[in-house]
């Protein structure tokens, strides 16, 4: 229960949002993090792993392992996330490719599966680290000069501004790169697989090419997930913010009060005093504060056309014998389907927990499913639902034979609300965003960025910086202390 005073109110917590609770933290400032997560899946004895989002880029991710290098993580700290032996998996109808996290390893599962496409394959992971390391250094270097207060900011006059580098002009999009190459068709499906699940824009191959890159490399490094937590990267933050005395509470955010440039106070449910607050960061999509917000939320509008919700992520759930899962399938697979990655089921992520895991009884395994959906119109749900979860579990009954004979539990989520018949909802926050600025012309700051019309309002969640994926989480949780307190009067 509050029990006093923060000046900084984080709400929906991201990976971003907590980042940036940890720094102002370590700044002195006392921090509330409102965490307002409910009980976990479940389903006949079975807790499942939520996509939401997967964690890729762990160790060689570029902006995630340089956000947490400047959380001074120490490395006893970082083995809360544990890797995968390998981490990821690419499986399709002939092939099943491991994704480990050293490149001479991941050269010789390249050469035994895509003979003829090996070398191209390694060359283009090559020339894009290569790009995306030297645009996420220009990245480092502008959050560290981010916040440097000219005159009229110490003296609270103006708000500091961040302008993020772009790639040059002649860099080309994801696309026109491919195109260069000498890859197969296979090849490319595996390329754009390996990217879908992980990408938080719906329109990859106009991403640039060093974008790209930050993406391909992240998702290369494997997907992680410690069997005890639902959420590895988020519960290691968690564990971090609450080391640095922030107070995070299941507390229900009910308004926030003010005027139509800054954020003065917050409201809570069951509690009748209003809260003072200096800032506030949402992880999530900006869109759901605006009922909360003061005075005319029109101030929002073009900011919030800039991006928008494209895809959200649909999950269906499984309970299975531990017979049944294959023994040399990683805990995290990429199931492509014959068609087009984009198609409803094209691209499935899969994630299974290991032998022993807490999540599943003795002897069974929970596995999770799911596949980026356009976002609904008016947030109704689509009509096509029961066919597309039709079609995950064709893919897995393809994997898993005999599934029937060991299939425990399957859910399968029909509505936003639980019902008896469906006690899983399904989860209609935004997972992937569309900006109005092609990425190619604006890469970065086609999204919300950190900055918006209230002057103490930040955005560290996923439409941060949406082409950047998980990344620009890490990066706006860093520009958002930098920018904080610059401004700070």
């Amino acid at each position: 229960m509050i029990s006093r005073n923060y000046e900084v109110l984080v709400v929906d917590p991201s990976p971003g949002a907590l980042i940036a609770a940890t720094l102002l933290a370590r700044e002195g400032h006392s921090v509330l993090v409102l965490d307002d997560v409910g009980p976990a899946t479940a389903a006949g004895g079975f807790r499942f792993l939520r996509h939401q989002p997967p964690i890729s880029g762990f160790g060689h991710g570029l902006l995630l392992r340089r956000s947490l290098k400047a959380l001074k993580f120490h490395p006893h700290e970082l083995q809360a996330v544990r890797t995968g032996a390998p981490g990821l998996q690419v499986v399709s109808g002939r092939r099943r490719l491991d994704l480990p996290t050293n490149e001479a390893e991941l050269a010789s599962e390249l050469h035994r599966e895509y003979p003829r496409d090996a070398a191209a394959l390694l060359d283009v992971i090559r020339r894009c680290r290569q790009s995306a390391g030297s645009f996420a250094d220009a990245l480092d270097r502008a959050v560290e000069e981010a916040g440097q207060p000219g005159f009229l900011q110490q003296v609270g006059l103006a708000r500091p501004a961040w302008n993020p580098p772009l790639p040059p002009d002649d860099v080309p999009t994801w696309g026109e790169f491919l195109d260069g190459t000498d890859l197969s068709p296979e090849a490319r499906t595996l390329l754009r697989g390996v990217m879908r699940p992980f990408c938080l824009l719906d329109v990859v191959e106009d991403l640039p090419l060093p974008v790209a890159g930050i993406q391909l490399i992240a998702a290369l490094d494997g997907a992680y997930a410690d069997p005890s937590e639902e959420h590895a990267l988020l519960a290691l933050l968690t564990r971090r913010v609450k080391a640095m005395r922030v107070d995070v509470l299941p507390e229900r955010l009910t308004g926030l009060l003010g005027n139509r440039r800054r954020i003065d106070a917050a409201t809570f449910q069951g509690k009748d005093e209003e809260m003072p607050v200096s800032w506030v960061v949402t992880g999530g999509d900006p869109e759901g504060l605006l009922d909360l917000l003061p005075g005319n939320p029109r101030a929002y509008d073009k900011v919030l056309s800039r991006v928008a919700p494209s895809h959200f992520r649909y999950s269906i759930y499984l309970g299975v014998a531990s017979e049944v899962v294959p023994p040399d399938l990683a805990e995290h697979c990429i199931l492509l389907g014959e068609g087009d990655v984009e198609d409803p089921a094209g691209c499935i992520l899969m994630s299974s927990t290991s032998e022993g895991s807490p999540l599943a009884p003795e002897g069974r395994r929970s596995i999770t499913l799911s596949t980026l959906l356009p976002y609904p119109e008016e947030r109704d749900l689509p009509t096509n639902l029961d066919a597309v979860a039709g079609t995950m579990l064709d893919r897995v009954k393809w994997l898993m034979p005999w599934l029937e004979r060991f299939l425990e539990v399957v859910q399968i989520p029909t509505d936003v609300e639980p019902t008896d018949g469906s006690p899983i909802a399904v989860d209609l926050r935004p997972a992937a965003y569309t900006p109005a600025i092609a990425p190619a012309d604006d890469p970065v700051s086609a999204g919300l960025g950190v900055q918006m019309p209230h002057k103490n309002l930040f955005c560290a969640g996923p439409a941060a910086f949406p082409a950047l994926g998980l990344g620009g989480e890490a990066l706006a949780g860093r520009l958002v202390e930098r920018l904080a307190l610059s401004g700070k009067r």
